[in-house]
């Protein structure tokens, strides 16, 4: 069964139970009851509310591209809601009205109080075991709920119980119901708020992802990890230090750490990685020049190769050949970034640069040396970034 499903089950249990212990508490004359009865009420309205916010809290639109996760939380602020009005009308009732369990109807209304303590701790179990299934705060929040309900009708029980050995404490069981609901309805909504304001994931998950990323050999540090809650998902910050400059390898590694991720940590929702080269060697520069030495327009109209390794120029030799064999010299010469106007346009030329892990930088300027020190600008940036 879906999300959906349970909600209504637990809809239709709940409107059952509200009717049975408002005509066990009317005919029997118990406060309790009836105050339980208004509980079960607002249960049926929390498990609508619950539906609700499931059956749309997994649209995406172009306005909602993250999806409307944070309904369920939503939902369960709500649900506290109601538990606050529950509990209030029991304290009112308690106080200001003659409470005395009628002896003649004592049977009906203990029967019902015993037919509604199965039936909310079976639908507690349950729900509880859906809501951790499905990872829905909702369900999970309407379990609790509904697990108030059943320790309400324990209450009830026993004023049941002790009317029946002569003793009348309806009123008292009555306030206790009240305040077993209030603090559920607090916990709920102590707990919601801080989803709302994107609290971030427990520590137990943060630490279980620190630990997939340091897995990886070549994840040196993890430079920021912000992961924040949101509807029973997680949203996933991620940016890690990345030995080397081999940048094909470094993509690797982080698809391989995304798929590692979603795959050990399922409420992973969205992750986003960003990486840092660092560590080993610096990046050897190519640089494509044409006739005038200047940085070539294409692969097909390089004359000259420039390398350049901590701000030397290695080598300035004449080549020749097409995408391919430019592309093949680049990878003998063990260049990191090719500089160029564009990329190739052979396929087996990129097939080249990519197996080679070498990054083709784009550019307009003609000037080789200009054109290096944007290239360690940015570097500069992306690594104090």
């Amino acid at each position: 069964m879906s999300k959906e499903h349970w909600a209504l089950i637990a809809l239709l249990v709940n409107l059952l139970l509200s009717l049975a212990k408002f005509i066990g508490g009317v005919l029997s004359g118990s406060l309790a009851l009836i105050g339980e009865s208004f509980h079960s009420l607002s249960d049926s309205f929390a498990s609508v509310i619950t539906y609700i916010s499931i059956k749309f809290s997994n649209k995406r639109n172009e306005r909602f591209p993250y999806g409307l996760y944070k309904l369920e939380n939503l939902a369960s602020v709500v649900i506290s809601l109601f538990l606050f009005l529950a509990s209030y009308e029991i304290i009112k009732r308690a106080f200001s009205e003659s409470v005395e369990i009628k002896e003649e109807f004592w049977g009906v209304g203990a029967g019902i109080v015993v037919f509604s303590l199965f039936s909310s701790l079976s639908l507690s179990m349950l729900e509880r075991w859906a809501g951790k299934r499905y990872n829905s705060p909702a369900l999970i929040a309407d379990s609790y709920h509904t697990l108030t309900d059943a320790f309400g009708s324990s209450l009830v029980l026993l004023s049941f119980v002790s009317a029946k050995l002569g003793y009348q404490l309806d009123r008292y069981f009555a306030m206790a119901v009240s305040l077993l609901i209030l603090w559920t309805a607090i916990s709920i909504l102590k707990r919601e708020f801080a989803v709302l304001l994107d609290v971030s994931a427990d520590e137990k998950t943060l630490e279980r992802i620190r630990q997939i990323i340091l897995a990886f050999e070549n994840i040196k540090e993890i430079k920021h990890l912000y992961v924040r809650s949101s509807g029973g998902r997680l949203f996933a910050d991620i940016t890690v230090a990345v030995e080397g400059w081999n940048f094909h390898h470094i993509h690797q590694t982080v698809d391989a750490l995304e798929e590692r991720l979603k795959r050990e940590i399922p409420e992973l929702e969205m992750v986003f990685i960003h990486y840092e080269p660092m560590g080993g060697m610096k990046p050897k520069v190519g640089v494509l020049l044409d006739e005038e030495q200047k940085v070539s327009s294409h692969f097909e109209n390089t004359k000259y190769l420039a390398i350049f390794s901590d701000g030397k120029r290695e080598l300035l030799k004449e080549i020749s050949g097409g995408e391919r064999e430019i592309s093949q010299i680049l990878a003998e010469n063990g260049v990191n970034i090719v500089v160029c106007g564009w990329h190739p346009e052979d396929q087996t030329a990129r097939l080249n640069l990519s197996r080679a892990g070498i990054f083709v930088w784009e550019t307009e300027e003609k000037n080789p040396y200009i054109a290096l020190s944007q290239i360690v600008k940015s570097i500069r940036e992306f690594k104090d970034g």
